[in-house]
């Protein structure tokens, strides 16, 4: 065990959490669950926590956990010469069968790769002898071709069968890797080469019997579908330190803009008793006192004022907290306020993302803002003091009047309901598989000036709070999500610049980015044109046919 006394932060890599499953390694598969950001972020990731869950239900499986550590972590690692390790058993990550990687945030590609090395696995697929590196939660896998052996396209939960048999019965790689292929929601980069043809760029296949085309695997029965209820508990605070029940994946809408709505389509729902029964065995098995119906609109449950009611005596009793995250507001001013008016610390989310409704019409954004008024008036009355809300700029066809709009839209509604309230505004970028996927992504001079248009017209009022990440961090997202394999190259020498420098991927650096693209010769440029049905990604079908 290390000595960690003079370590930040040491409960991030104690491990020992309460639920935590410890097993030996001895006659099991080993599978570890890599996050390439810091322990906070990394436990308030509802993937991970079902993944780890549903492996450790298996008897034959040991699976855990490893986060991106801090800087002096890392710089103590290097002076003892020891190797990026699990926290449950402290076995380094190249002694483990796969190696896990959830690839939620672009900007954390370059840690995924700082892990590798840490725990003394190659970086390059193709140099590896026995352990699979797996991707997920990536929509277009593309810019990490070169460096993960797997891909899981979609929910993990619907091949996790298929994952565990395919590993039981073949003990080497390739043999492992082609079994794989041949699967649906699979993908092993090695087995595919794009190619040139009239133009156009396509993808073809190396190995005879590799699926092509792709598709993304999807939970066909989310009620029935595996949910952790031995909740882990941190050592230390975490982003969203509360218990999280998924009532619902997927939307019913279309907003164009969204490159959710065709990821986890179809829309599903869990029934009632099942959200009930997994709210007490998590209360009962953990003691958390602060819950969350999570989906991407909670007030789009068909039964939400059911649940809701259900949910209130159990609740009631014993002070739990409830989270409702992304209301819609005609589901508040309809009645539902009456529902969550007795809740503890209730807090609440809304999507505007437009403050003139002929350009919440053009993205087909449904909300109707005398609505929202009202209902921040009915928040106020529940006791409540804070509400949250997202807007997006750098649409093409947005006039400056729809950014001014913004500053205007936050004075009016804090004037009228005395509410404290945080803006999160963020740039549009067309990211895969979204309906305007092929639009262009606007550059970074033009959302420059639309952002300056945008914090100038913000009122100054200590009640008013927002937030807008740099147009070159936005730009560099878009570039990533739309990046081909070979943007990978410019992902390696990003890490090795941050490597020999000490920088790691929160201390965010554009020119360090764009110095090396021209290195690379790759102008980021191209990736953020509009594009025809000609994508990187286009070779993985949408599960959603109507976008």
């Amino acid at each position: 065990m290390f000595d960690l006394t003079k370590i930040q932060k040491p409960q991030r890599y104690v491990g020992n959490e309460w639920n935590v499953v410890k097993k030996s390694h001895d006659r099991r598969l080993k599978i570890c669950l890599a996050y390439p950001d810091l322990y906070e972020v990394g436990m308030s990731n509802l993937g991970l926590r079902i993944i780890y869950g549903l492996l450790n239900d298996l008897n034959d499986v040991a699976c855990e956990r490893v986060f991106m550590p801090g800087y002096d972590f890392v710089q103590f690692l290097k002076e003892k010469n020891k190797k990026l390790a699990s926290l449950e058993s402290k076995a380094s990550l190249d002694s483990f069968d796969v190696v896990g990687f959830n690839f939620s945030h672009e900007l954390n590609f370059t840690n995924f790769l700082h892990m590798l090395s840490l725990g003394g696995i190659e970086l390059e697929a193709n140099k590896r002898q026995d352990i699979i590196v797996m991707g997920g939660g990536v929509a277009n896998p593309e810019p990490l071709a070169k460096f993960v052996d797997l891909f899981c396209l979609g929910e993990f939960e619907e091949v996790a069968a298929d994952f565990v048999r395919i590993l039981r019965k073949y003990k080497h790689k390739e043999e492992r890797l082609q079994a794989f292929s041949q699967i649906e929601g699979f993908y092993v980069p090695r087995f595919y080469e794009p190619v040139t043809k009239n133009g156009k760029v396509c993808i073809e296949k190396t190995y005879k019997n590799a699926q092509l085309p792709l598709k993304r695997a999807y939970v066909k029965n989310l009620n029935d579908s595996f949910y952790p209820t031995r909740w882990l508990l941190p050592n230390t605070a975490i982003v969203h330190d509360r218990a999280q029940i998924e009532i619902a994946r997927g939307c019913i809408h279309k907003c164009v803009y969204c490159q959710a709505r065709s990821l986890y389509y179809p829309y599903r729902q869990r029934k009632i008793s099942t959200i009930l029964g997994i709210a007490k065995s998590i209360y009962e098995n953990s003691g958390y006192e602060n819950f969350s119906f999570l989906s991407l609109s909670a007030s789009d449950y068909t039964h939400i004022e059911d649940l809701i009611d259900q949910t209130l005596e159990y609740f009631d009793k014993r002070k739990i907290g409830l989270s409702l995250p992304s209301m819609r507001v005609g589901d508040l001013v309809g009645g539902l306020y009456k529902k969550i008016i007795s809740l503890k610390k209730t807090s609440l989310t809304v999507a505007v993302e437009a403050a003139r409704d002929c350009l919440r019409q053009r993205l087909n954004k449904k909300i109707d803002i005398k609505e929202l008024f009202e209902a921040a008036k009915i928040i106020r009355s529940l006791g409540l003091r804070h509400l949250k809300l997202y807007f997006m700029y750098g649409f093409c066809d947005e006039e400056e009047e729809d950014l001014i709009a913004i500053g205007s839209f936050l004075k009016q509604l804090h004037r009228e309901s005395k509410l404290d309230i945080h803006a999160s505004i963020n740039a549009f970028i067309p990211k895969p598989f979204s309906i305007w996927q092929t639009q262009a992504m606007q550059p970074s001079n033009v959302l420059k000036r639309k952002r300056s248009i945008i914090l100038t017209n913000i009122p100054r009022c200590k009640q008013i709070k927002t937030s807008i990440a740099s147009p070159e961090r936005s730009v560099l997202e878009a570039t990533i999500s739309r990046a081909d394999r070979e943007f990978s190259r410019v992902i390696e020498r990003v890490y090795n610049i941050q490597k020999s420098e000490g920088l790691f991927a929160e201390e965010f650096s554009w020119n360090t980015w764009r110095d090396a693209m021209r290195q690379e010769r790759i102008d980021y440029n191209y990736y953020l044109e509009a594009k025809g049905q000609n994508c990187p990604w286009s070779f993985i079908n949408r599960n959603d046919a109507s976008c």
